[in-house]
């Protein structure tokens, strides 16, 4: 029975471990004294919805290349209907980084108009007018998407040594966040196939451990604002 519940548990691991490794951005939820927390959720799924539905999909199992946003509210009028409602106007800036090396990869600014019976589903509203395809943010996934392509196809080796070094000296988390964040392409993208071989040399239980560590680890980005 020990031994079948290892077998599950190995399988479960190599599926979301082949998942994860598909996948190369962790949406970071926002949080902002100008939205309250249902606006941010849906803030949160719809970026969620736009890497997903523009070639990258979004995993939590690596925080290095990190999708960031922040939302002003630049307005709110009242109508002047009987009832009142009320227009938001709000501008939601979008960074795609490199958490790693503290770069920016792309970003985009966009504007979005809602309108409700309250203020506050006002700005809901025009957050849900966000669209997963929308051509500027499709435009800045795959900016970003090409730059991480170029690096990994360029920077393969270095980056190998240092999951190496991470290795030796027991850091597996640290490991794991590189080795999570190599993009899949094909059978033969020879970085990715080094990162596999590399992955199944690491126990599925320590896996595991790191990878709910990265999970559950807040991404410092403040040298974005900077």
């Amino acid at each position: 029975m020990k031994n079948k519940n290892l077998l599950i548990l190995s399988v479960i691991l190599f599926l979301s471990i082949s998942v994860a490794k598909a996948q190369s951005i962790r949406v970071l939820p926002i949080s902002s004294s100008q939205i309250n927390e249902t606006a941010a959720s849906l803030l949160y799924n719809r970026l969620n919805q736009v890497v997903s539905l523009n070639g990258i999909g979004s995993t939590d199992n690596s925080n290095r290349f990190l999708m960031i946003s922040s939302v002003s509210v630049l307005s709110i009028e009242a109508t002047e209907t009987v009832p009142i409602n009320y227009v938001a106007e709000v501008e939601i800036s979008i960074f795609i980084v490199d958490n790693s090396k503290k770069l920016l990869m792309s970003q985009e600014i966009i504007t979005r108009k809602g309108v409700a019976d309250s203020e506050t589903k006002a700005v809901q509203e025009a957050i849900k007018s966000i669209k997963g395809r929308d051509p500027k943010l499709k435009k800045m996934i795959t900016v970003a998407k090409d730059r991480i392509l170029d690096y990994y196809n360029n920077e393969c080796e270095t980056v190998m040594q240092t999951i190496n070094t991470y290795l030796e000296m027991e850091m597996y988390d640290e490991a794991l966040n590189e080795l999570n964040a190599i993009p899949q392409i094909d059978a033969n993208l020879d970085c990715y196939n080094n990162s596999m071989n590399i992955l199944s040399k690491i126990s599925m239980e320590q896996q595991q451990s790191s990878n709910n560590n990265i999970r559950n680890s807040t991404p410092d980005v403040s040298w974005v604002n900077e």
